[in-house]
């Protein structure tokens, strides 16, 4: 009896229900729900991707789609929802388990499938504070990989960073970067003895911002940089496109020795935390923090050679489900469970 009552207690428990969705989650469905009522996907399933969340909010990527599997991916849904004659397959690239096989073609019966649809080259993001209260929804063409992503939505900022929103907008946000090494390095190793720089791309809001206005012949003196204590690791700009400066780090040994405990872990938190844009002011410098965009859970190491680099390992985000890790596997051993 004993037992019953504490099972039925921890049930009652906000929180504990089996099954039960969180706020922001419960929302952004309602919200695919009444997108579905208006006849808003053409397509029979919907893709509801959990991108960046926090304690400040979440941001659901919403695709149209021809199957349940994330194009590109191996990645299953965690949770399929039928609504109507419409599957949302619900996905989180964080501490989740994907549905079985089986199960995923019990429910949608997917192999079988033969009304595919035309290429959908239009998606949306719905931004949810976490209480559930509050959402927004906007929609983009596809046009290219740097065109879609949620930050370049000044309406879905304050669902993610503290400090934002669609009225006060960051200067920057650091979009992504991947770890270059020699050749030397071995896959699944560790790369602190031959990483040699960081690769990656900083997002800017404004595209007359005045960090452009400058004479390109003369020497800049505003940078960019991640701040260790005393060690500081400049990013050095190479080239923009579509809003993204594309940055290469210098060869800071200095810097990269002094990551010796959880070198991944602490290389990631300084990257999330400490990066930083120094603007020369007469002469003075003030510092502007530039808040990480966490929109990739999967960093590439790549081998640099003469003419640019290739991949050949990954670094993960903490907490990530293990069917992301696994990517890089056999579609057989995929196909199996």
């Amino acid at each position: 009896m004993r037992n019953v009552l504490l099972i039925l207690l921890l049930i009652s428990l906000p929180g504990c229900q089996p099954g039960k969705e969180s706020p922001a989650r419960s929302t952004a469905l309602r919200e695919v729900k009444r997108m579905i009522d208006q006849d808003s996907f053409p397509a029979k399933y919907i893709i509801m991707y959990e991108e960046p969340s926090n304690d400040i909010g979440s941001i659901y990527m919403i695709t149209p789609a021809n199957s349940p599997l994330v194009e590109g991916s191996l990645e299953r849904p965690e949770k399929v929802i039928k609504y109507k004659d419409r599957y949302i397959c619900l996905m989180n690239p964080m501490e989740s388990t994907d549905m079985p096989k089986e199960k995923l073609i019990e429910i949608t019966d997917y192999p079988n499938d033969t009304t595919t649809g035309p290429v959908y080259d239009e998606i949306w993001y719905i931004g949810v504070s976490k209480n559930g209260k509050k959402h927004s929804l906007v929609s983009a063409t596809y046009k290219s990989y740097l065109t879609y992503r949620y930050y370049s939505f000044p309406q879905l900022l304050e669902y993610t960073f503290e400090d934002y929103d669609s009225t006060h907008l960051p200067r920057f946000i650091l979009a992504s970067y991947s770890l270059v090494v020699d050749t030397s390095y071995v896959p699944k190793g560790t790369f602190i003895n031959h990483i040699q720089r960081i690769d990656g791309e900083i997002y800017y809001s404004n595209v007359l911002d005045e960090y452009f206005k400058e004479n390109k012949d003369s020497i800049r003196k505003d940078f960019f940089a991640v701040l260790n204590g005393k060690d500081t690791l400049k990013l050095n700009i190479l080239d923009t496109i579509t809003q993204h400066l594309y940055f290469e780090s210098v060869n800071n040994v200095a810097f990269f020795r002094s990551l010796t405990k959880n070198p991944w872990d602490k290389l990631y938190d300084l990257f999330r935390d400490s990066t930083f844009y120094f603007c020369n002011e007469k002469g003075t410098y003030t510092r502007c923090s530039i808040p990480y965009s966490d929109f990739f859970g999967l960093f590439s190491i790549r081998v640099s050679i003469r003419d640019g680099s290739y991949i050949v390992d990954w670094l993960y985000r903490r907490g990530i489900k293990q069917s992301l890790k696994d990517l890089d596997g056999s579609y057989n051993e995929w196909d199996a469970n």
